[in-house]
């Protein structure tokens, strides 16, 4: 949060968060950069999401977590002096919010006000799998599948086909099964933070020739055969 003074009146300018991508697990420190001066005995507060979680007194070195991390673990203000930072280990996606610290100095000529706001994203890259396959199909046959991401934030999707056409979406849908339709099908899903695929195999079935089929096709050469015979006394007369 900004101050400024134009004649006499004080406005005050809310600053846009500071956007922060950090796996889930990995550790974060949050650094407090509202300058305390130097030897002051000061109260320091950090909040999520508008809401106090921890409050510290310089003077009696006392840190107190409180709401959305009063009973969590892994956190901690770091050392040094002054002490101000913020560290979060392990992080987990009900740790995401937005962040920021709070001071207030005390004394006759003391100064108090906010530090950068953090807006935290604990993400998850994708992981994919694809329900089924690989899929083998007859001519004019159908078929659907659906790719699917462990991830945070919801991933998107894309299928990429045999033939380099682009679908958009988690299904994948083949209608009337032709052999420009066999093939390899990859699923791409991406986050924003991450991304991965996976492939699903699509063949096409042998055509069975039908009984019918057999005896026209074997009774061909006979046939030819039956009629050289009743033509070649034609062509010796």
């Amino acid at each position: 949060m900004l101050l400024r003074v134009f004649l006499g009146l004080v406005v005050v300018v809310a600053a846009a968060a500071l956007d922060i991508g950090v796996q889930r697990g990995q550790d974060h420190t949050f650094q407090c950069d509202f300058p305390i001066t130097a030897g002051a005995t000061y109260v320091l507060y950090w909040n999520k999401d508008g809401a106090q979680i921890m409050n510290y007194l310089s003077a009696t070195e006392e840190v107190s977590f409180t709401g959305d991390f009063a009973d969590r673990g892994g956190v901690q203000l770091s050392g040094g002096s002054p002490r101000k930072d913020l560290i979060v280990e392990n992080l987990q996606i009900a740790d995401s919010g937005e962040y920021h610290c709070s001071v207030n100095e005390i004394g006759a000529t003391a100064q108090s006000g906010d530090g950068t706001m953090y807006q935290l994203m604990v993400f998850v890259p994708p992981s994919v799998t694809i329900s089924g396959g690989p899929y083998q199909l007859g001519e004019g046959e159908s078929m659907t599948t659906t790719c699917r991401a462990n991830s945070h934030p919801a991933s998107n999707f894309t299928w990429t086909l045999p033939s380099g056409d682009v679908s958009e979406g988690a299904s994948l849908q083949i209608k009337n099964m032709t052999l420009a339709d066999a093939g390899t099908y990859r699923c791409t899903a991406d986050n924003g933070y991450g991304s991965a695929y996976e492939t699903v195999q699509v063949t096409m079935k042998e055509k069975v020739i039908g009984g019918s089929d057999v005896m026209r096709v074997q009774g061909l050469p006979v046939m030819l055969l039956l009629i050289a015979s009743l033509l070649l006394p034609v062509f010796l007369s």
